[in-house]
């Protein structure tokens, strides 16, 4: 009797990156080392307008060390800046229709060599999980937590991480590193390209469970991010926060939560955000409480896409 072979579990990698070529050698150097038939991966890179340099630093790396490469590569150049979500959505267009799941993972980030080893099981165990995330560490210190289970509460808008120590469905996982079932994509289709660099992961994975997929995160898998502490502190990332916070509570909660979490957040949210402003500015800061401002304001106006 000639025993069947099973056909392989094609795994596409995709990442979007920006005048970033140290930390993205480091990452792709860490998919070398992971435990997976690396022939049954395809690796595939958004560049969002980064500098000749830059550009000519991945290519000699791509020719150097990735010469003799197991998995496919392929390394896209777009002329302006895409933005995080916009990239993600485009980089889903690209995926090979024989590929099972996709791990969606920032430019910045280690993955360890365990990785799909330990998390695609969990994937076959149960048919009704759509996304998994593992727990990620900051790299320079990775004793401590930067982002774990996410949850939000339809009442009061509130959004919140837990770091919990054992496998649990939540509402959200973070969007630096996200391993997906092809199926959900190609059911929910994909990430929102309107919210341009934040919380896209939240209204995907909430829109995954309105189909009734599960979203798992496991930190038995630990990951490590190259950010700094706290976040980055910048007036462009201020305002998509705040405003897609409110945009992704229009999108997705269910009425009457929707208007009752809208007046809630707005009301808690912008003299939390001043009196943080304040304390973390030693004074007050005129430029962030009018774009403080100028994000709730397009937040309840449904102004997507980029904006500042």
């Amino acid at each position: 009797m000639i025993e069947k072979k099973s056909n392989p579990t094609i795994i596409s990698i995709l990442i979007p990156t920006r005048d970033n070529e140290s930390d993205l050698i480091d990452c792709l150097s860490s998919i070398q080392k992971l435990d997976y038939n690396l022939k049954d991966i395809e690796v595939i890179i958004w560049d969002n307008n980064s500098n000749k340099d830059c550009k000519k630093r991945v290519k000699e790396f791509f020719e150097t060390e990735l010469k003799d490469y197991p998995f496919r590569l392929e390394f896209f150049e777009n002329d302006s800046n895409y933005g995080v979500y916009t990239s993600r959505d485009e980089l889903l267009r690209m995926v090979t229709p024989e590929a099972k799941y996709v791990l969606s993972i920032d430019d910045d980030v280690i993955l360890p060599s365990n990785l799909l080893k330990d998390v695609l099981p969990l994937f076959s165990k149960d048919k009704s999980i759509g996304i998994i995330g593992p727990r990620i560490v900051y790299d320079d210190d990775p004793s401590e937590t930067a982002h774990g289970a996410g949850f939000v509460n339809n009442c009061l808008g509130r959004y919140t991480t837990k770091d919990v120590q054992i496998v649990v469905e939540c509402d959200y996982v973070i969007g630096c590193c996200m391993l997906i079932r092809k199926q959900l994509i190609d059911e929910i289709g994909s990430f929102d390209r309107n919210y341009y660099i934040s919380h896209g992961e939240v209204d995907f994975c909430l829109r995954a469970k309105k189909k009734g997929y599960r979203v798992v995160y496991d930190p038995s898998v630990v990951v490590r991010h190259r950010v700094d502490k706290g976040g980055t502190r910048s007036l462009e990332r201020m305002y998509y926060v705040y405003r897609n916070k409110l945009l992704v509570i229009k999108k997705n909660w269910p009425i009457p939560q929707k208007w009752i979490a809208l007046f809630i957040y707005s009301f808690l949210a912008f003299p939390k955000a001043v009196i943080n402003s304040i304390l973390v500015n030693k004074k007050i800061d005129c430029r962030e409480i009018k774009i403080i401002i100028i994000a709730m304001r397009d937040g309840w106006l449904n102004r997507f896409g980029k904006r500042v």
